[in-house]
């Protein structure tokens, strides 16, 4: 099962993976009539959740009733709170959510139904958080259901302005419909009034109740907000002639298509989009729907080598690097593939030689950078020429500097201390001062790769402390000043790196570097195969929708 299926896939209509609203969705979908942009969470993504060990002693913890039942549930929703859901799950919700690029409506969905309460997202986080929220909602009253497999999807859509919502509702052979101003969130509300249709089978129209709307719901940046219809419009009819008459095609397609119980259209400049639609199968799941091309979908593409069978050679783009921070951290590493390795600055010169001659051995290691201490130019002359003897590039990180002219100053030391040494190594320049990023252009005269520390940036920004994963709660903010740097870099055309300690807590951070063209990443030994799958993963997105456009 896929953790992720859009509407015009033809696994969501499965109403076991897509539920009954993702899977009415998509017949609409599947049958070219326009539907309302957005995706579906299937339960593979809650079922890996839910493997987490500390999910699952909260939960056995409450069904065990050792604690009182309220005090166990503020626990179970603590702990939901806390966990993550897995990265290569979250990385393809949140790819999903970028497509839509707009605020987004959340509900649990099964083949039983849905939830009632749609949750409202504006940001990434908002989204993850709602998911959590919607299947926490869902546990309360289902943990039966939860020991029999069964788990619901979550449900995922664009809201968007529109100028009248219709909700339409087979009854027997006929068709009732009830229409309000403004989204569909009115047709929800018992406090919104709103006109009702009749139509017949065939689509035509039987008997109009028009009645008075007091309110109705708009569109906000966080979300649908309820205003008061102004008085001169409160009893005018919800819908045009011209908009009934476009109903018909959709009418006429609910009457043969199986299961279609009811469903919601918006009006956008007079022209329906289905919002939502019910779909419960009456013969054991199975959709009946006229013949038609088969798409090719993401669900169809063909299995990929695991990576974990690649035991050399680079297996993505954007570059990796380690940082070795103690000689020890060499131990953490399998024999694999490394693109390169910094070597900091709390490593003792005598100790480069024998990490050098092991990346050799064990990484087929193609660079080392050094970290030059403080004052240190002299002492890493010798470091370079045992580098260079066992033929890997060298590089120099030179440490903060403030000015381009106090880096201009500490390449000239360098290049004299390395005079004759071929082949010439590589300038690092680290960026960890807020106003580096003012004078980029001229950094990169004289750098050939420029290290954004981010952790250094971040912090000096932002005044965050020393400890605690602040990325997380920064990034939004550093997300501007990271966007115009790496588009700078770019049209300098030079080679941009960036180091953190506290990459692999934010993969949402990972694809934005990735896909901003970041060259390097410099990453923890500890931490070198989860980001090496996530900025994978990134990129075989990259390239999948680039061979959709």
């Amino acid at each position: 099962m896929e953790s992720i299926l859009r509407f015009n896939d033809l696994g969501c209509l499965n109403e076991g993976a897509a539920g009954s609203l993702g899977a009415g969705l998509a017949v609409f979908a599947r049958a070219d009539f326009p539907t309302v942009r957005g995706f579906v969470v299937t339960p593979l993504v809650f079922s890996d959740f839910l493997k987490k060990e500390e999910i699952r002693a909260a939960l056995d913890l409450y069904e065990s009733g050792a604690e009182d039942p309220k005090e166990s549930w503020r626990n179970v929703k603590a702990v939901f709170n806390r966990a993550r859901i897995f990265w290569n799950h979250e990385m393809d919700i949140l790819t999903s959510f970028r497509e839509l690029d707009t605020t987004v409506s959340i509900v649990t969905t099964s083949k039983y139904g849905s939830s009632a309460s749609p949750i409202y997202a504006h940001t990434g986080q908002d989204l993850l958080d709602g998911i959590k929220h919607c299947w926490l909602k869902w546990l309360r009253g289902n943990l039966e259901k939860l020991k029999q497999q069964e788990m619901p999807a979550v449900l995922v859509r664009e809201i968007f302005d529109s100028e009248a919502s219709v909700e339409l509702r087979k009854k027997g052979q006929e068709i009732i419909a009830r229409a309000v101003f403004g989204l569909p969130e009115g047709l929800q509300d018992p406090a919104v009034s709103g006109d009702i249709y009749e139509f017949k089978a065939d689509g035509e129209l039987e008997r109009i109740e028009q009645r008075e709307q007091k309110f109705q719901y708009i569109m906000r940046p966080q979300g649908p907000v309820k205003v008061e219809v102004d008085s001169e419009f409160s009893a005018e009819e919800k819908v045009t002639g011209e908009m009934l008459s476009s109903l018909g095609d959709i009418i006429k397609f609910m009457g043969e298509a199986q299961g279609i119980e009811r469903c919601g259209i918006c009006f956008v400049s007079s022209r329906p989009v289905i919002c939502s639609a019910m779909l419960v199968s009456q013969k054991e799941g199975i959709v009946e729907l006229p013949q038609r091309e088969t798409s090719l979908t993401l669900m169809e593409k063909p299995r990929k080598t695991p990576l974990q069978d690649i035991k050399h050679g680079p297996v993505v783009a954007t570059k990796l690097f380690i940082v070795i921070d103690k000689p020890d951290d060499i131990g953490l590493l399998d024999d694999e593939y490394i693109e390169g390795m910094i070597l900091s600055n709390n490593i003792k010169s005598e100790d480069i030689s024998e990490i050098a001659s092991e990346a050799k051995r064990r990484f087929k290691t193609s660079q080392i950078v050094i970290e030059m201490k403080p004052d240190g130019a002299d002492e890493i002359a010798s470091s370079v020429q045992e580098i260079i003897a066992l033929e890997i590039e060298p590089g120099i990180l030179i440490p903060g500097i403030r000015s381009s002219e106090e880096l201009a100053n500490a390449i000239s030391t360098i290049n004299s201390t390395l005079e004759g040494l071929v082949p010439r190594a590589k300038i690092w320049v680290r960026i960890m001062y807020p106003s580096n990023l003012f004078f980029m252009d001229s950094l990169a005269k004289n750098g050939d790769v420029l290290a954004l520390d981010l952790d250094m940036l971040g912090r000096l920004m932002l005044g965050g402390g020393e400890d605690g994963h602040w990325l997380i709660f920064s990034f939004k903010a550093l997300e501007k000043a990271l966007g115009e740097a790496l588009a700078s870099c770019s049209e300098m055309d030079s080679n941009i790196a960036v180091l953190s300690e506290d990459l692999v807590a934010m993969p949402s951070l990972l694809e934005f570097l990735v896909r901003n063209g970041t060259q390097i990443i410099c990453v923890m030994p500890r931490d070198l195969q989860t980001i090496r799958h996530i900025v994978a993963s990134v990129e075989k997105r990259m390239l999948l929708e680039a061979g959709r456009n």
